[in-house]
């Protein structure tokens, strides 16, 4: 006897997020697909799917307009909300108006398996039909267009490597994809980051260990470092040391460090210390290179916004890690002589 897969309707307007979340689901659910709101009713009335993965950013109309809708044709209807731009208000909307769940772009694989076969396995997750307040969402246009483009592509290959690593059996295939993985993830944190700035939310108390968080970014660094030929060195001191900073903000800022140290050393004989200490009641971590150093008039202006001396640059990399630091309470700060490369210390508040 062959057992019919259940059907999942995508309603995205991003041909790549719905083509990679249709091969991630293949082989556990018949996948159907739309890109527009309009197309989206039309086919749910079609195929009546168990259950819909809706976008907020649709171009004909707000996907919030298309669950009223969807839900006008099947008061039980499941929805999972993926979006990239998601706020608040328009998260508790869709969840009055019966979404079963909301995920934010980039949604790891692994949660959007889990929660589809929570959903078609409890009946419990069907939800009455709410009643409609007329409320209406407000976005920031410009950063919700901003994170929503950013979140797409990165929603997609984060489902492919999930799909590469499940079905190669290349070791080293499988390695680079857990890498890729890895790194992508690391990009989605950044988005989670920019979406709470936006929203004037708090990053949220996710602490981990001063030993953890600098393995993290050394390992996001490390392919940068051996690719112009630069020694990456890590040296640490009380490990279980909390920083009382998210731990996504502290691996970002010291990535960015990282990063400039690697750029600034020189090729093939370039060399980088990274350290990590409790100093003082402070959490220490401290970036070193043997570049060229930076003079006294560019140390005044390292920090402020839009000032970069790269050509591909953005000048904003040590200005948004300076407000992070400064907002929990800590210090970063250069230290450098001409021609004997330079020093950054990150100075954080711990847990303890």
């Amino acid at each position: 006897m062959t057992i019919s897969k259940k059907k999942i309707l995508l309603i995205d307007d991003d041909p790549y997020v719905r083509e990679a979340l249709s091969l991630l689901l293949e082989d556990d659910y018949q996948t159907f697909s739309a890109s527009t709101a309009a197309e989206g009713v039309d086919r749910f009335k079609e195929l009546l799917p168990n259950v819909v993965i809706l976008d907020l950013h649709l171009p004909d109309e707000n996907g919030l307009a298309a669950l009223r809708r969807i839900r006008n044709v099947d008061r039980f209807a499941r929805v999972i909300i993926l979006t990239g731009f998601a706020n608040l208000e328009s998260v508790e909307e869709s969840m009055r108006l019966g979404a079963s769940d909301c995920l934010h772009k980039p949604c790891d694989a692994r949660a959007l398996k889990s929660r589809l076969k929570e959903l078609l396995i409890d009946p419990a997750t069907q939800v009455e039909e709410p009643a409609d307040s007329g409320s209406k969402v407000s976005e920031d246009l410009v950063a919700a267009s901003f994170l929503h483009d950013i979140s797409n592509p990165l929603t997609s290959l984060q489902a492919l490597s999930s799909v590469l690593m499940e079905r190669n059996s290349n070791p080293e295939v499988a390695k680079l994809a857990a890498m890729m993985d890895q790194n992508i993830s690391y990009l989605g944190s950044l988005v989670e980051q920019w979406k709470a700035l936006s929203s004037s939310k708090s990053l949220g108390a996710d602490y981990a260990s001063l030993g953890d968080i600098a393995q993290i970014s050394a390992n996001f660094v490390r392919g940068r470092a051996e690719v112009k030929g630069v020694e990456l060195s890590v040296e640490l001191k009380d490990v279980s040391a909390l920083p009382a900073l998210n731990r996504h903000a502290v691996v970002r800022i010291l990535v960015n460090v990282l990063q400039n140290a690697i750029d600034a050393a020189p090729e093939e004989r370039g060399v980088v210390c990274f350290c990590g200490s409790v100093r003082n009641g402070m959490i220490e971590f401290s970036v070193s290179d043997n570049g060229d150093g930076v003079s006294p008039e560019l140390r005044q202006k390292i920090f402020l916004p839009n000032y970069t001396t790269k050509t591909q640059g953005t000048g904003l990399g040590l200005y948004i890690a300076r407000k992070i630091v400064e907002a929990a309470a800590g210090s970063i700060s250069i230290c450098s002589r001409p021609k004997r490369g330079a020093t950054f210390t990150v100075q954080l508040p711990s847990c303890s």
